[in-house]
């Protein structure tokens, strides 16, 4: 699943649904995942309030078929929905299972990320090279249909000079992406310690900037600069109450000076590209303020429509009926999708959809919270950069056409990022520790439950370490 996170391989020739690779994979592991949750390992995860309100939006979406105007509109949602669904569920599992999920994903997933990251770079520097890639080889990766869209009739963003948008049609979605990776590369850095991972977080967020999206550049610098601040301010209370800050001298720990200089150099590049990039969009603040009222003239049909009918929102293909009436009379583009994931969710499903989105980003953030205010010092790290890439998610749909998971390419890395918070705090092998070093403070002596477990006056048999020699002629005894 994250192989295919990035590249998605569309096979299907133009013409033909777009149906990505990654969901081809998902249907035909549904089985599988169907098949374990009869033997009983998915009743802890249906216990989950945040799972349970998975399956409401997914039953709520198929419902909504119903009453919609174009029910053929609804089945990309509901699939994509249900394909979140299943990768959480196998996530969940994957790292209950496997202590070393996390390092193990670093050859199949991260050179990804790298690969967008240089896409954007010379899409954005050599326009030509990027319409080169989309006149051929784009559909593949990117859906036949959507990219073949792009040349008759409806054109995106990555047209644009000032943006680019690597493997996506959209320069915005492709700094969602790249932001939500950087995060949570960052975020599982801190549980595997590889260097490798971080430093693919410092590119992909440098790269953020160079996608042209203004809202992803503003929280390409205030949610690492967020997550910092609760870091350095949850350190300090920790020291002035007492608390045993972690040691320092660790095995997994790298030296400060060290630490410290990776840093400067990660948040000099970012600030030099950002840097760059902003001097290089004239009037900035301009732009920013044009793309808000573009959005706000979009939010005005969503609210004139939610006045007429609030219960059951537009339903699938409501929306395209009923905007062009309204953008030829406001003088805007005809076909503006709603450019906020909670207005969407309203548009498609109703009341019913829009709440139970807006209660699955507050049940995701109470579980990161949660993380942040019970686990251990790594894992509390883990839950302030995934609270992170969630919140990017939550507040880049608000003004983007996204999906509550961001966008197909996504889903992996999310559904992995949720999986861990879900299982709690554990500790990740390290396959470069030294063999048979014992922790500190793990005593040699083994408890009384370790040799006799069950009560009684049994034999223990302890071994020779806490025994020693016995006087007399035996050299055994109990």
């Amino acid at each position: 699943m994250l192989f295919l996170a990035v590249p998605q391989f569309y096979l299907l020739p133009e013409g033909s649904t777009d149906v990505a690779a990654s969901t081809v994979v998902t249907i035909l592991l549904v089985p599988g995942v169907l098949l374990a949750a009869r033997r009983g390992s998915g009743v802890e995860l249906f216990r989950l309030g945040l799972f349970r309100v998975l399956i409401a939006l997914l039953v709520v979406r198929l419902l909504a078929l119903a009453w919609s105007p174009d029910p053929r509109a609804g089945l990309p949602l509901i699939a994509l929905l249900g394909q979140f669904v299943v990768t959480l569920t196998l996530m969940v599992q994957a790292v209950r299972q496997d202590d070393g999920l996390l390092r193990r994903i670093e050859p199949w997933y991260w050179p990804w990320i790298v690969v967008e990251a240089l896409l954007v770079l010379v899409f954005r520097v050599l326009p030509g090279v990027e319409d080169a890639f989309l006149r051929s080889i784009a559909g593949l990766v990117s859906g036949q249909n959507t990219v073949a869209a792009l040349f008759t009739g409806s054109p995106n963003n990555v047209f644009d000079e000032a943006k680019s948008g690597g493997v996506f049609v959209n320069a915005n979605v492709a700094g969602l992406f790249l932001g939500v990776n950087a995060v949570a590369a960052f975020a599982i850095a801190t549980i595997t310690g590889s260097r490798w991972t971080r430093m693919v977080g410092f590119v992909a967020l440098a790269a953020v900037p160079v996608t042209g999206s203004k809202s992803a550049t503003l929280l390409a610098v205030a949610l690492p600069a967020s997550v910092l601040a609760v870091r350095r301010l949850t350190r300090a209370r920790r020291a002035g109450s007492g608390e045993p800050l972690p040691s320092r001298h660790g095995s997994h720990r790298r030296p400060v000076g060290r630490r410290l200089a990776l840093g400067l150099v990660g948040t000099g590049v970012l600030g030099v590209v950002g840097a760059v990039v902003l001097a290089a969009e004239l009037g900035f603040l301009q732009a920013l303020a044009k793309s808000f009222g573009d959005r706000t003239a979009i939010w005005g049909f969503g609210a004139e429509a939610f006045l007429r009918d609030p219960l059951l929102g537009l339903g699938y293909g409501g929306w395209d009926a009923g905007f062009a009436a309204y953008a030829r009379e406001h003088g805007i583009y005809r076909s503006f999708p709603p450019h906020n994931v909670l207005l969407a969710g309203w548009a498609a499903t109703g009341l019913a959809g829009l709440v139970l989105i807006a209660v699955f980003f507050a049940l995701t953030l109470r579980l990161a919270v949660r993380a942040v205010n019970t686990g251990g010092h790594r894992h509390r790290t883990f839950a302030l950069w995934a609270t992170a890439a969630v919140a990017w998610t939550l507040i880049h749909g608000l003004g983007d056409n996204t999906e509550i998971f961001g966008d197909i390419h996504l889903i992996p890395i999310l559904s992995l990022l949720v999986a861990y918070l879900v299982v709690g705090d554990r500790k990740e092998s390290n396959p470069h520790a030294t063999p048979h070093r014992r922790d500190p403070e793990t005593s040699t002596i083994p408890a009384v439950r370790d040799v006799h477990s069950e009560p009684g006056l049994g034999d223990a048999q302890l071994p020779s370490l806490v025994r020693g020699p016995r006087p007399g002629p035996g050299p055994t005894g109990n």
